[in-house]
């Protein structure tokens, strides 16, 4: 999740703003959800968001957000693949050299702000 927003003059509706591997995308989230949903828009660090897509002539994308799960649990996942992952540590275990430790990127550190809570 890139932004989360109330605008004053939003009525209660938050606008958030994601990004993966096939753009931005930005998500409107109505008052009731908001209301149903205020653990995951306001803590979540990695989201899962279904909902109507509407996509404007100009290529902007919104998602008016049905449902959202907070996904963060899973980021420990985004390692896997990388040099000294579990797969290639078990690899090279069963060919005889000793496993590797998993290996870290050097930005591989908490440095993500605490979620603040709207007023």
């Amino acid at each position: 999740m890139l932004v989360r927003q109330r605008p004053g003059t939003s009525k209660g509706t938050v606008f958030m703003t994601i990004e993966d591997e096939t753009g931005i995308a930005n998500i409107v989230v109505w008052p009731k959800k908001m209301e149903q949903y205020r653990k995951e828009v306001m803590g979540a660090r990695l989201i899962l968001i279904e909902g109507r897509v509407q996509k404007s002539i100009e290529g902007v994308v919104h998602i008016v957000a049905d449902r959202l799960i907070d996904r963060t649990h899973e980021m420990g996942r985004l390692l896997d693949g990388l040099p000294g992952s579990r797969d290639e540590t078990e690899e090279g275990a069963a060919d005889g050299h000793a496993p590797q430790p998993r290996a870290h990127h050097p930005r591989n550190v908490r440095i993500l702000p605490r979620s603040r809570d709207f007023h």
